[in-house]
């Protein structure tokens, strides 16, 4: 089966890129070209009444959207995608959970920093839309803080975010932890998000998605141990 991945640079599409790249996963790949964060709209008209990217079709000309679904789906249907020799996925029901998770939880949070403007209504003091932007923004960053928290206390027991080998999960885990910025009381997202960036596979694709859009390098670290 081959599929087409539409995506726009720097963007949540590069889960997908990658995940199918390290699993040796053939798919084409159509690049949607716009200012970096700008509104979508028409570019994707016919393809996502969303907006929004990735889109991911199918060989039956299904289009799936959001980053948690497409990979439920691969996880699914690509045997390669849960059972090496690059991404395993030990636990399906938890891969499910966390990938789940970091939607809800993690990318909703930074859609809420990053476009404050969409989760409040229109106001006519000026003062009152900097105060609740500025309250906004806060609130996101510590839920998104709490939630990569709960993540180091679950998954203690072992290196990656299911296990001693990394999974789909970990590559988005990695995207946006990288977008939140490293925190020192968060050791295990930091050596995760180390260990995706610089994988073989998967570190020319970061780099192409990130190097001039994240002030810190990931990709170019050297993978160490985690401690």
């Amino acid at each position: 089966m081959k599929y087409r991945l539409h995506n726009r640079l720097g963007s949540g599409g590069f889960v997908i890129q990658a995940a199918l790249a390290a699993a040796k996963i053939d798919f084409d790949y159509e690049p949607i070209v716009s200012v970096p964060n700008a509104p979508l709209g028409a570019k994707v008209e016919g393809l996502n009444p969303w907006g929004q990217v990735p889109i991911l079709e199918l060989e039956d000309g299904t289009r799936l959207t959001e980053v948690a679904a497409i990979l439920a789906h691969l996880s699914f249907v690509e045997p390669s995608l849960r059972q090496g020799p690059e991404l395993w996925i030990d636990n399906h029901p938890m891969f499910l959970r966390w990938s789940v998770f970091l939607s809800v939880n993690v990318y909703e949070g930074i859609l809420r920093r990053s476009y404050t403007d969409r989760y409040f209504s229109e106001v006519s003091d000026e003062s009152d839309r900097a105060s609740i932007e500025a309250s906004i923004r806060k609130a996101a960053w510590e839920r998104i803080h709490a939630a990569f928290q709960c993540i180091e206390t679950e998954t203690s027991g072992h290196m990656f975010l299911l296990g001693d080998r990394m999974s789909p999960g970990d590559i988005y885990l990695a995207m946006l932890y990288a977008w939140y910025n490293q925190k020192p009381d968060l050791p295990k997202c930091t050596w995760i998000t180390t260990q995706v960036a610089t994988h073989p596979e998967i570190g020319p694709i970061w780099e192409q998605n990130f190097h001039d859009r994240l002030d810190f390098k990931w990709h170019e670290l050297r993978v160490q141990g985690l401690k």
